[in-house]
């Protein structure tokens, strides 16, 4: 079998970010310290061992599971219907391994593997709208993720959450919570109620316009101050760019910095002309779709760039649930 379904989160600095000391839950059991010789060099027996089809440590050092008998050092192999674990160690004796620490557990690196396909997989179900990827030139978040920040983080709360249960069901559902509760303001919560949004969804966020910094330079001190407008087309990236450079200062006259605006046609984004070397004032001036901006004063330079993301349509899965309260008389 196999699957097209992708994971959120990985398996170490996610994780870590929600609880840094995860490495105590890794579900390692102790083992008895009844070793006895096998009557073989070198090989060693524990009877009544317990379940060790998972990994075995042998001072925290991993061993290597073996399917037929063991002849080389640090091999193991356990026996389920005699319940017998044997070890090869080229050195060393029975004694030697009795007064070692031996531990168990299922490998730490699958386990967190495991945690975090469940928790995406829960997510898929959870939230009531499909995750895209953030991939593409421009569209990934500040962190440079494939995928927006509240979903990496919400997965990473749930797997975490998962693997901390079995160990410390009150610290399990205080993660939790951070994701999922009661009271509604969990990320997963928000997401589910439209408080908080993603980037690949048309909601409010969009139709207010997102404005970007493209490209800038280090001596620029102004920029694009506020936006306003309710978008008069679908979806559209408007380039703000400036044409010419200058000084623009309050109490005095700009006769030459300027900048033009470009929006999308039937050829792609940015191409067609609207604003065109349109002198900044200050105040509320359209770059397309019934888009406004307000620069502020300050230095520009030839060349410096904006986007401004905007989108007619909101989507009704991504809206803010609102509530009233009704009586009757």
């Amino acid at each position: 079998m196999s699957t097209f379904e992708t994971t959120y989160c990985n398996i170490t600095t996610d994780l870590l970010f929600v609880e840094p000391y995860l490495s105590e839950y890794d579900g390692k059991r102790a083992l008895p310290s009844n070793w006895i010789g096998s009557g073989t060099t070198h090989l060693f027996y524990l009877y009544n061992s317990g379940d060790v089809s998972g990994q075995l440590y042998l001072d925290g050092e991993e061993m290597t599971s073996v399917t037929d008998t063991p002849n080389a050092n640090d091999e193991y192999r356990y026996t389920a219907s005699t319940d017998l674990l044997e070890l090869y160690q080229s050195s060393g004796s029975f004694t030697t391994l009795n007064s070692s620490v031996l531990e168990v557990s299922r490998d730490w690196v699958t386990l967190k593997t495991d945690a975090v396909k469940r928790a995406s997989d829960f997510l898929r179900s959870f939230l009531p709208f499909p995750i895209y990827p953030n991939k593409g030139v421009g569209t990934q978040d500040s962190t440079e993720r494939d995928y927006p920040e509240i979903i990496v983080r919400s997965t990473a709360i749930m797997a975490v959450e998962s693997l901390i249960r079995p160990y410390d069901t009150e610290k399990a559902d205080q993660i939790k919570n951070q994701a999922i509760n009661e009271q509604g303001n969990g990320f997963l919560d928000m997401l589910r109620t439209g408080q908080v949004h993603l980037y690949s969804s048309e909601s409010e966020y969009k139709k207010r316009g997102i404005l970007r910094t493209i490209s800038q330079n280090n001596n620029s001190t102004g920029g694009i101050v506020d936006v306003k407008g309710t978008p008069s087309y679908s979806w559209d990236k408007i380039k703000i760019i400036i044409t010419n450079g200058g000084t623009i200062q309050e109490g005095t006259t700009n006769n030459s910095v300027t900048f033009s605006s470009y929006i999308g046609n039937e050829n792609g984004l940015k191409l067609e002309s609207m604003a065109i070397n349109e002198l900044i004032d200050c105040y509320w001036q359209l770059v397309g779709h019934s888009m406004y901006i307000r620069f502020s004063a300050g230095v520009y330079t030839t060349n410096d760039e904006f986007e401004l993301e905007i989108s007619g349509i909101v989507d009704e899965t991504m809206s803010t649930i609102k509530r009233m309260k009704m009586s009757r008389r």
